[in-house]
């Protein structure tokens, strides 16, 4: 149990900074798009949530994952309108 606490977190935390960095990136044109980390955080998404099934029913891993979305949604928006 303990893995999937810090599994999380972890997943909770990088979320949350990967949200941040691109709202900055989108709105403010300050810093630039981390699309490492952001692939890093979508394999270590997939494989953690086959590994641990309940991380998906964390409200702390799974709203910066939506909110994400809703970037990348947006973002295309922009690019093609």
């Amino acid at each position: 149990m303990e893995k999937e606490k810090l599994s999380s977190l972890i997943l909770s935390i990088i979320g949350i900074v990967i949200v941040a960095d691109a709202i900055l990136e989108q709105f403010f044109n300050i810093g630039t798009k981390q699309d490492s980390l952001v692939a890093g955080y979508c394999v270590a998404f997939v494989l953690l949530s086959i590994k641990f099934p309940n991380l998906l029913k964390r409200k702390s891993v799974i709203i910066p994952m939506y909110i994400m979305i809703i970037q990348m949604i947006y973002s295309l928006i922009i690019t093609y309108i």
